[in-house]
């Protein structure tokens, strides 16, 4: 059945070529009445890990990184969107992607617009109050973070590298919020599947409306707010371990001591003077040298298993040219999400076995590494993983360059005016 789902939903992609285009997805979000998605169940609100790091697996706080090596990196070469980036990639992927994305498609495109609209209901700056406590504030944005079923937020310092540029500059202040939601345990255990990837983008939505709720509280306290989209403004990950919300995992996720990478993140800018958080060694670089399943379990080798430095950030890079056409035509893949015995167990399960065995917590065990995939329909236990046929690895309709750092030139006005007289589809993206 999984094999069937699969073939499936490639049958369908031609027409759905026609169906996934920005307008049409407008439309859709734009019917009148409710939408028919069910509400997710969300998790209570996250507690702090019980246990710390064990000597043998202290490392840092949050991430080795050289501040210098940062800086001069942006001076040379700004973030730049990857969807601005790769556009000719993102129409390519786009219809992959329907039959996860279309159910939940007017909920989580309306939760986008709110988000966009945030900033409209700013205060006038003359408004802001004086003399509010700072840790009285960040300690009731907590709070009222809490009562709208956000598993967890922290607060970073804005920095103006890990926004990409076609956003720079439109940051509501010198914070950064940075809003975390627990993934549904159960769907994200049948990975690769559609249905898991459509509660993804349930939890994204749902952490969008959360946000702009969030963002308004804000601005009701008389403070500027300005709540980013899922897609990507800035880079989350980054603010999340300077938040103290976990560790970059050698897969290239923010893994939470409580859920691993099993949850969805994105960020508020404000002025209001809250409390920086810090980063935090919770043992989680330790834990993923002795692990490295996501590494062995990859079914096409994409994640290294020795941590490089780039831009300044000593981290795993993931090879993007392998794994990005296996996420977009295997449901969305993340088999490293999976795998991780932090997704699964929860660091501090994962510890406790490490101080009582000094073995991984799931590691060789099919109950953590086996997978079922799409493509044959075939399960992989520990030791086995698929072959992968070279089409899928670089199918010949996708037109994609990793290499690229910048955005392709702006086609001509006129370029832009023929292709639409004339019915063309080339830009239609």
């Amino acid at each position: 059945m999984l094999r069937l789902g699969h073939d499936l939903d490639h049958r369908l992609i031609p027409p759905m070529r026609w169906v996934m285009t920005p307008r049409r997805l407008r439309r859709i979000r734009d019917l009148p009445g409710p939408s028919l998605i069910r509400p997710l169940k969300v998790a209570a609100p996250w507690a702090a890990p019980s246990a710390g790091p064990l000597p043998e697996l202290a490392t840092v706080p949050g991430i080795r990184r050289d501040d210098d090596a940062e800086k001069k990196a942006f001076a040379e070469r700004p973030l730049h969107d990857w969807f601005r980036t790769h556009p000719e990639a993102v129409r390519w992927m786009a219809p992959h992607y329907w039959r996860s994305f279309l159910p939940v498609s007017r909920r989580l495109l309306r939760a986008r617009r709110a988000t966009h609209h945030t900033q409209r209901h700013n205060p006038p700056p003359a408004s802001q109050p004086a003399g509010a406590d700072p840790a009285q504030l960040t300690r009731r944005l907590k709070e009222e973070s809490r009562r709208l079923g956000i598993s967890a937020v922290g607060v970073a310092p804005y920095d103006p590298r890990f926004t990409f540029a076609e956003y720079a500059g439109r940051n509501a202040g010198d914070r950064m919020i940075v809003c975390v939601l627990e993934q549904p345990w159960a769907a994200t255990q049948e990975l690769p599947s559609a249905g898991t990837e459509r509660a993804a983008l349930r939890t994204y939505a749902a952490l969008l409306e959360r946000m702009v709720q969030l963002a308004s509280w804000l601005q009701a306290q008389g403070f500027q707010a300005r709540a980013e989209d899922y897609e990507g403004e800035s880079i989350y990950i980054h603010y999340g371990v300077q938040a103290g919300l976990g560790q970059l995992g050698l897969n290239g996720q923010l893994l939470t001591p409580q859920a691993g990478s099993r949850c969805r993140l994105a960020g508020i800018t404000t002025d209001a003077p809250l409390v920086f958080d810090s980063p935090k060694d919770y043992g989680i670089e330790g834990i993923c040298d002795r692990c490295q399943v996501c590494v062995r379990r990859c079914p096409v080798g994409a994640i290294p298993a020795v941590r490089r430095e780039h831009r300044g950030v000593t981290k795993a890079k993931l090879n993007t040219k392998r794994c990005f056409p296996i996420v977009t035509q295997v449901a969305g893949c993340a088999i490293c999400m999976k795998v991780c015995p932090v997704q699964k167990f929860g660091l501090d399960a994962v510890l406790t076995e490490y101080q009582a065995s000094g073995q991984i917590l799931g590691k060789d065990t099919d109950g953590l590494e086996g997978y079922d995939w799409p493509v044959d329909g075939k399960h992989y236990p520990p030791g086995r993983r698929p072959r992968i046929a070279e089409t899928l690895i670089a199918p010949p309709e996708l037109m994609f360059d990793p290499t690229r750092l910048e955005p392709p030139p702006e086609p001509p006005r006129q370029a832009i005016r023929d292709n639409l007289l004339t019915g063309g589809t080339e830009l239609h993206g």
